[in-house]
């Protein structure tokens, strides 16, 4: 039980003061945001198919959606990320992240975080065994570096 009468979680402004200031700075519309995740995500199939998940996960996670009322287009890429990590196999994962520059796997591990706060949307357990190598290649900073940005996915 709280010892406050206040919830103080709702005062927080910052947080979508800065939302909509990133809003703000897109050039895009949140349509033209998701049109293009949807070429990305033809590209990005056609990748897996070939078996090329270095390719598909380089794609899935440039340039993602960030902004305020941009969720269609931030659900949509979140669900390409979720396609490219449940299609690779486990012996793979290190090859795949070692692959990855680092603000790519800061990228994914916004998505690994996206994924785990939507258990019945996404296979955790395929997410904690990604975080688990992202981890190891990144290191501690990498977990600091997405909790302190203030871009969310």
């Amino acid at each position: 039980m709280s010892h406050r009468k206040l919830v103080i979680d709702g005062f927080d402004t910052d947080a979508d003061t800065l939302s909509q200031q990133l809003h703000h700075l897109s050039t895009t519309t949140a349509t033209e945001q998701l049109h293009q995740v949807e070429q990305k995500a033809s590209q990005v199939r056609a990748f897996i198919t070939r078996g090329n998940t270095n390719e598909a996960l380089n794609k899935a996670l440039s340039d993602p959606p960030y902004g305020h009322g941009m969720e269609g287009a931030q659900a949509a890429n979140a669900q390409l990320v979720s396609e490219i990590l449940m299609s690779t196999r486990a012996q793979d994962i290190n090859q795949v992240v070692a692959a990855l520059g680092e603000e790519a796997r800061d990228v994914l591990l916004k998505y690994i975080y996206h994924g785990l706060k939507r258990p019945a949307e996404f296979n955790c357990g395929v997410l904690l065994s990604w975080h688990e190598k992202v981890v190891e290649a990144g290191g501690l900073g990498s977990i600091v570096r997405v909790l302190s940005d203030r871009k969310t996915v």
